[in-house]
């Protein structure tokens, strides 16, 4: 039997902010939101923690990203968001 792995740190924190973004935007497209509302929303305090999970989320395609400091679902985002 293969042994199950249990997510990492930051793969758990992606989903949260994923699952959070998608209530919080109401799973609407190109709806940006800053970083600092997840933040505010999630008690997020550990700044290296939550760049490292949004870079994993980006990576994974799950969110987008601009240059202002902002963050949106993709439709990845949506179905990681819905399960």
């Amino acid at each position: 039997m293969p042994e199950l792995k249990k997510p990492t740190a930051p793969a758990s924190l992606a989903r949260r902010i994923v699952r959070d973004l998608m209530i919080y935007t109401r799973g609407q497209q190109q709806r940006w939101v800053p970083v600092e509302t997840i933040e505010r929303r999630l008690v997020l305090k550990d700044e290296k923690a939550t760049d490292a999970a949004l870079a994993l989320a980006i990576e994974k395609g799950w969110l987008s990203a601009n240059t202002g400091h902002a963050i949106g679902l993709t439709d990845a985002g949506r179905k990681v968001a819905k399960v």
